[in-house]
């Protein structure tokens, strides 16, 4: 676990009947591809730009194996964008005859990836999957009162624009509760403390999980203010646990935000259009029990056996010819549920 993740209260999980290896040196790595059945199908993730993954394509090419990519889309911010979108591109000239199926982590993931030249056909909306929080927590009272951000305090996670955008709602009651650490915390204080809003902000720093779920259930809205976020994972848990996300239009995660009772998504780096949409919801006031239960129980959709089902109909239409599987978190709600 890299300590980021862990200051941030990720927790290795339990991987069940999974064998995992960390780190295969070359010989592993060609002994576990050449040893696999041809029916394997091997998926490369973002690691395919590192050793190990160099190493593992490499053996998957020689060996002629089925394999496909799972990836979020690279920020495509700056000129630097300009060299990864050529990087992806070369590895599309190179390699993307081989890879028959692209998971591609939101409509951010599938753009980049048509526009790097990989066919429709291969392309497949996907998404990360996180654990739902226990029962027991998600029955605990709500009080309303506040809007959380959770995740990493740093640039790139647009802090500054979600407290520009609390400064302009001085006349609500609601407070801004920031939970996890990192290089901003300095200057957002600062900012917070010259737009005087700094007795309306709480800084929570690291939490527990069971910390940061129990926040997670008390608030009235999760915001993810993000510039650039190839996914976002806290959207998944705020929905788990049945409170409503505002993110950005740069979150991949903004993906699962597919109707306005989930949520709202405003324009990335736009401070006015968040504000905006924070009024809206602080207007509504809390969610009842029932308005919560529906955005939990409309979660089920991105829960991990839900998206293992997904993933097996991928494949069962790439190998076998099967139909084209819908995303269940795109699928139309049935007549009379949720």
């Amino acid at each position: 676990m890299a300590q980021e993740r862990a200051s941030l209260g990720w927790e290795i999980p339990a991987m069940g009947g999974a064998q995992v290896i960390i780190d295969p040196d070359e010989h592993t790595i060609k002994e576990l591809v050449n040893e696999s059945p041809a029916s394997t199908i091997h998926v490369m993730a973002g690691a395919r730009w590192t050793r190990l993954g160099n190493r593992a394509l490499f053996h998957c090419m020689a060996a002629g194996a089925r394999m496909g990519i799972m990836s979020e889309s690279p920020d495509p911010r700056g000129l630097l964008s300009i060299g990864r979108r050529i990087r992806y591109a070369l590895e599309r000239c190179r390699y993307g005859y081989a890879y028959r199926f692209v998971l591609a982590m939101g409509e951010i993931g599938i753009s980049w990836f048509r526009r790097c030249g990989y066919p429709n056909e291969r392309i497949f909306p996907f998404a990360y999957i996180t654990d739902s929080p226990p029962p027991a927590e998600l029955s605990k009272p709500v009080n309303g009162e506040t809007v959380l951000y959770v995740g990493q305090l740093i640039p790139r996670k647009g802090l500054d624009i979600l407290l520009h955008a609390f400064a302009a709602m001085a006349d609500n009651i609601v407070r801004l509760q920031l939970q996890g650490d990192g290089s901003e915390q300095n200057r957002l204080t600062q900012i917070a403390k010259r737009l005087g809003i700094q007795s309306r902000v709480e800084w929570l720093g690291s939490g527990r999980p069971s910390d940061v779920r129990k926040h997670m259930c008390a608030a009235r809205l999760i915001v993810l203010p993000s510039r650039h976020d190839g996914w976002g994972a806290v959207v998944n848990e705020s929905l788990m646990a049945g409170t409503p996300v505002v993110c950005s239009s740069a979150c991949g995660a903004a993906e699962l935000i597919r109707y306005p009772w989930l949520g709202s998504v405003f324009q990335k780096g736009s401070a006015d259009d968040l504000t905006r949409v924070l009024r809206h919801w602080v207007e509504l006031g809390p969610r009842t029990p029932a308005e919560r239960e529906r955005v939990r129980a409309w979660s089920d959709c991105i829960s991990g056996p839900a998206v293992a089902k997904y993933f097996e109909a991928i494949l069962d239409h790439v190998y076998d010819d099967g139909p084209r599987p819908t995303a269940p978190w795109r699928m139309p709600l049935k007549e009379g549920g949720l």
